[in-house]
């Protein structure tokens, strides 16, 4: 079996979809090639991969080349997976005759007419809408009801016994990022943007004052967050670590995971934080709805609404003693429902079924 995949120009959520899900399909015997821009090829080896030079915005000339690109490709190929809405939307211009994408993310709640023409083209063309979570299918089927019957939802997931496994103890972990040695420490993975809700957890810092935040992760919305946390009053209490390759100090470091988006389609940073053995405390929205157990891996809190988070914290705070037995249960529900190798194997079926049709 041949499978061509594509993808735009990506960094998160979907570039770690692919490095994960596709090594295992591999080794089930599934030839998978990745159809992307060149600067992502290096992030993608040893897979194979086209060169696909798909805009991460509409261009016209451009999406229409590259919708035309994939038709002289998929003769060779015995299904195409697109990865996103864009890049469901730029096939959509001339639908291949046996393809299927992935919904990695919340679809916007409003689209520009010309925008859901495309995306109504992709639904009635594809032979299944794979979403990452129950949020995003509900959040497709809004838009595009006819679908329903073909969508099903496969998650991603986390390497189980890599996540979290580290060395460095807490002590050096903390002198790194100078942070105090019996403070409660929250760890924020995020890209530095407004939906990912950095913000709200700077608020929160106002009213959770025995809290320390590590945030790693870069963004557009790196210096207005550093500005707002000197403006608020907590800079002291905040280390802004950047992007880091490996999380195995700040692991060590922290106590709590906190993700405090506005919007979230799975939130593999919660998942993550579960397998690493840490309580989350997460916005009840999206996906993370679907993987945090409140009250037994951590707290759900209403998204953007930073005095919430702040209880939580406290709460947290008051049952540390709770932490380990959390964060032991958050690890074993990870690993029972999502791991890659499982995403892997529904893909797998999902791939035979359709192409026994």
């Amino acid at each position: 079996m041949r499978i061509l995949h594509l993808a735009r120009p990506v960094a998160g959520g979907v570039l770690r979809y692919l490095q994960n899900v596709l090594p295992y399909l591999e080794r089930e015997g599934i030839e998978c090639t990745v159809a992307c821009p060149s600067t992502m090829h290096e992030a993608l080896s040893p897979l194979r991969t086209l060169r696909w030079e798909i805009s991460d915005r509409p261009q016209l000339l451009n999406d229409l080349r590259c919708a035309l690109q994939v038709g002289r490709w998929q003769d060779e190929y015995d299904l195409l997976h697109a990865h996103g809405l864009r890049t469901a939307g730029v096939l959509a211009i001339v639908p291949p005759r046996r393809w299927v994408f992935t919904l990695h993310n919340l679809p916007p709640e409003h689209l520009s007419e010309p925008v859901r023409w495309l995306l109504r083209r992709a639904s009635r063309s594809a032979l299944q809408v794979l979403a990452v979570s129950q949020a995003v299918q509900e959040g497709w089927v809004r838009h595009f009801p006819d679908s329903a019957p073909r969508c099903l939802v496969i998650p991603g997931g986390v390497d189980v016994e890599r996540t979290g496994a580290h060395s460095m103890d807490r002590r050096t972990a903390r002198q790194q990022w100078g942070l105090p040695e019996h403070v409660p420490v929250a760890l924020c993975v995020a890209r530095l943007m407004e939906d990912k809700g950095v913000d709200v957890l700077l608020q929160a810092l106002r009213y959770a004052p025995e809290w320390f935040a590590l945030i790693v992760g870069e963004g557009p919305q790196r210096e207005e967050l550093q500005q707002m946390a000197s403006g608020l009053g907590v800079g002291e209490r905040v280390r802004f670590a950047g992007y880091l390759p490996t999380l195995d100090s700040a692991w060590a470091a922290c106590d709590v995971a906190v993700v405090p988006s506005r919007r979230e389609g799975l939130g593999l940073f919660a998942l993550e934080a579960m397998a690493a053995e840490k309580p989350v405390i997460a916005s009840d929205t999206g996906g993370l709805a679907e993987t945090v157990r409140h009250g037994e891996t951590g707290w759900l809190v209403p998204p953007g609404d930073s005095g919430a988070l702040a209880e939580a914290l406290e709460k947290a705070l008051t049952l540390r003693d709770r932490w380990q037995a959390m964060g032991r249960q958050g690890r074993e529900y990870v690993a029972g429902h999502f791991t890659w190798q499982q995403s892997a194997q529904r893909l797998l079926e999902c791939y035979r079924r359709l192409l026994r049709m």
